[in-house]
């Protein structure tokens, strides 16, 4: 059973209390993410996020991590397109230490130009090792060519903004994003309900501000091929995007079935055709990601220059013949099936738990259950998994491509 409390302070206070648990996951959600950003500060939400564990005003970086760390718990943090969340996980006895941590970084780091100047070195690293992943490029390249300009940004920001920020410009947008009424906090696991309660009402951090908007990308309206090349490549590697129903969409399930029977795990659909019985690629895969106004429908593929043809003929001919498979409820009901015991696995996790209903907060305004998500899945019939796919591939695609050069 959940408690949603709303703080004086503007913050809100989710609690999933689980009485079998010895342990406990507390994340600290700021709705603050790219798409909250300026061109020319791209990637500050992302440098925030790494800096933030250097020092607070409270605590140097060995008083950050150590704590935790010394129990056998964990700290971490990441940043997307509409949000930047630091977590803990941590034995139940820990969680209010957890709970005093999460909250100095989230509203207290000093941000100081010295730190900075060493994050910076550790963010261009990443970028370059973003730019020598293949998967990574042809998932970027697809994002900066279909997205409208807050989501066609890269999350961790460009070579030339990460070199131009520092604490006159990380600071401000820090004391105006990261405060209490632009954050929700959730605790998952085994802890006292009303002690931990108490403990938030206790608490005096930060005070009201900004309370950021939870966007939805905007999708090109036409058919797009951006085909990139790159040196010591041996593989191709493959996207084909296509619009989908938002999280709010009454397709919005049926998607998720139709995502799961096409490309998840060793026993799907494409797997099985393409990877398994054609030999045509070395990795297939699909996802889904669903926003409130929009969502986007991928396909993933690695194959050799040999193979491509055959290959779009083979996933052209599966993707827009699907509702003429003889053997389409045998798929139906793996995609059904698979979903429901994967979402009924995860949440045995404390985290994603967390994520899991963080997720339905943002989207619905409301926390909605597993129990509840199952019913839905349930009630999903193949008419609708078929319509799903008839709305989503008969939309524009998308398609980026990484060659070998």
């Amino acid at each position: 059973m959940y408690s949603l409390h709303k703080m004086k302070n503007g913050m809100d206070v989710i609690l999933l209390p689980r009485k079998t648990m010895r342990s406990a996951a507390v994340m600290y959600c700021v709705k603050t993410g790219s798409s909250h950003e300026k061109e020319e500060i791209a990637g500050i939400s992302h440098f925030i996020e790494h800096t933030v564990f250097r020092k607070t005003k409270n605590r140097n970086n060995i008083m950050i991590k150590k704590p935790l760390e010394e129990v056998g718990g964990s700290l971490n943090a990441f940043t997307t397109r509409n949000m930047t969340v630091f977590y803990s996980k941590v034995p139940s006895i820990e969680i209010e230490t957890a709970i005093d941590i999460l909250s100095d970084i989230t509203f207290n780091a000093t941000l100081i130009d010295e730190d900075i100047e060493k994050e910076r070195n550790v963010i261009l690293e990443e970028i370059a090792m973003y730019e020598d992943d293949p998967v990574d490029l042809t998932f970027e390249n697809l994002s900066k060519n279909i997205f409208d300009e807050d989501f066609a940004r890269p999350v961790i920001g460009y070579k030339h903004t990460v070199r131009e920020l520092n604490n006159r410009k990380l600071y401000p947008y820090y004391k105006k994003h990261y405060n209490p009424s632009n954050t929700i906090v959730v605790v998952s696991g085994g802890f006292d309900e009303e002690k931990i309660l108490k403990k938030f009402k206790d608490m005096n951090i930060g005070e009201s501000g900004i309370n950021n908007d939870f966007k939805s990308p905007i999708l090109k309206k036409e058919d797009i091929l951006i085909k990139k090349t790159k040196k010591e490549l041996s593989q191709n590697y493959i996207i084909n995007a296509f619009k989908a129903p938002n999280k709010k969409s009454e397709y919005y399930y049926p998607s998720l079935i139709l995502n799961t029977l096409l490309g998840s795990g060793m026993s799907s659909l494409l797997f099985n055709k393409i990877r398994e019985e054609e030999g045509l690629v070395y990795e297939i895969a699909t996802d889904y990601n669903a926003y409130r106004e929009n969502g986007l429908f991928l396909i993933f593929a690695a194959t050799t220059s040999e193979n491509i043809k055959n290959y779009n003929d083979r996933l052209s001919e599966t993707i827009y013949n699907f509702s003429d498979r003889k053997d389409l409820n045998e798929w139906f009901n793996y995609g059904k099936k698979r979903l429901i015991g994967r979402l009924t696995i995860d949440i045995e996790s404390n985290v994603a738990l967390g994520m899991n209903t963080l997720d339905s907060y943002l989207t619905y305004g409301r926390i909605v259950n597993i129990d509840e998500i199952v019913e839905k899945i349930q009630k999903v019939q193949m008419e609708d998994v078929i319509e799903a796919s008839n709305i989503i591939f008969s939309s524009n695609r998308y398609t980026s491509m990484l060659n070998p050069e």
